[in-house]
């Protein structure tokens, strides 16, 4: 299951297990292939060249997207597509089976 909220938080590092942190992203892709979740990081200007997280296949795995700047959202089942409004660097945590995406502009 993938959900947005808006949250106000510094850093999630804190509360779990840190994924992966990348810099710059324009966009996010969230998707389900055979009952697999994932996570794609699309870089700002070549969405030809991503970065990929597998989740572990687990009934109970949700991801959260939490406070970022964005442009659009297109949903497409089974993936969702997120673009950013300018580069982005993304945090990805792990926090029991939830997976916490959140993005902090780059100036």
């Amino acid at each position: 299951m993938i959900q947005m909220k808006s949250v106000t938080k510094k850093s999630l590092v804190d509360k779990g297990n840190l994924i992966g942190r990348v810099k710059p992203i324009g966009a996010i892709i969230l998707g389900l292939s055979e009952n697999r979740p994932w996570i794609e990081l699309c870089y700002d200007g070549d969405l030809m060249h991503t970065k990929r997280f597998e989740l572990p296949a687990d009934a109970t795995t949700q991801i959260f997207v939490e406070e970022i700047p964005h442009r659009s959202t297109i949903f497409e089942p089974p993936r969702t597509m997120i673009y950013l409004d300018g580069p982005c660097e993304i945090e990805i945590v792990q926090e029991g089976n939830h997976f916490i995406v959140r993005a902090r502009r780059q100036d």
